[in-house]
C-alpha cells in the first residue's frame, strides 16, 4: 500500500497534470466502478480496509482536483517537490469548473436515463413471459433479453454500475469467472430490474441453472 499512497491525485486517477474537469470527473467515475464493493478487482485482491482506504484517497483526490484554489495549491505544491513539470499544469484546465454534483449527476442521469427510455419503450412482453416460465433461466436468456432492446453490456453498466467482465461472465454462464453468491445475487437484481422482470425469478432460476452446470459437488 505504501507504493499506492506515494501516488500524486493525477496519477492516483491516471489523468495528466493539465486535466480539465470533465477528464477529472471521468476519472473519478471510473476509479469508483473498479474499487467499489461490487467491483470483482474490489472483493478479489483488497481486504476491505484497504478498499476503504483507496477510496478514501480516491475521494480526497477528487475533492481537491475539481476545486480550482484546492487544485491550485496542490500543483503549487507539487511543482515545488519537482513531483510536475510546471509547463504541463495549465493548459486544459477549466478556469471556473463545474460544481461537483450538478454536472456529476447531470452527466449520469442523462445516460441512465435514455437506456431506461430505450428499455420502457421496447416491447417486452412476450419475451419475459418466455423467460419466466422456465425453470432454469441462462445467461443466454438474458442476453436475450439485452438484445431484444438492442442495448449493449457498457450500457447496461452505465445504469446498473456491475462491471462489464462480470456482466460478460454472467451471460456466458462462467461459472470460474464470477463472483461470489451474495454478489452475484445483487447483480442479478440490478439487471433483473432493469429490464423489469421479476428479480426473485430470475435469480432462483440462474442459480438453479449454475448448480446444473457444475454437477454434483
Amino acid at each position: 500500500m505504501s507504493k499506492f499512497e506515494e501516488l500524486t491525485y493525477y496519477e492516483l486517477l491516471e489523468i495528466p497534470p493539465n486535466a480539465s474537469t470533465f477528464e477529472i470527473r471521468q476519472a473519478y467515475k471510473e476509479a469508483l466502478s473498479i474499487y467499489s464493493s461490487d467491483s470483482p478487482i474490489s472483493y478479489s485482491f483488497f481486504i476491505e480496509e484497504e478498499r476503504e482506504r483507496i477510496l478514501e484517497s480516491i475521494e480526497n483526490a477528487f475533492a481537491t482536483l475539481i476545486d480550482a484554489q484546492k487544485r491550485e495549491q496542490y500543483d503549487k505544491r507539487l511543482v515545488a517537490e519537482k513531483k510536475i513539470d510546471p509547463s504541463r499544469v495549465e493548459k486544459g484546465k477549466q478556469k471556473k469548473p463545474t460544481p461537483i454534483f450538478s454536472t456529476k449527476s447531470q452527466a449520469e442521469n442523462t445516460i441512465s436515463d435514455t437506456i431506461k427510455k430505450r428499455i420502457k419503450k421496447t416491447e417486452l412482453t412476450q419475451i419475459t413471459e418466455e423467460l419466466l416460465s422456465k425453470d432454469l433461466i441462462s445467461g443466454d436468456d438474458l442476453k436475450r433479453l439485452r438484445k431484444a432492446v438492442g442495448i449493449e453490456v457498457e450500457e447496461v453498466f452505465e445504469v446498473t454500475r456491475i462491471t462489464v467482465p462480470i456482466l460478460e461472465a454472467i451471460e456466458r454462464d462462467d461459472v470460474p469467472a464470477l463472483p461470489s453468491s451474495v454478489y452475484l445475487k445483487n447483480f442479478l437484481r440490478a439487471y433483473a430490474e432493469l429490464f423489469h422482470i421479476d428479480a426473485e425469478k430470475v435469480i432462483n432460476s440462474y442459480l438453479k441453472n449454475l448448480d446444473r452446470i457444475q454437477g454434483p459437488s
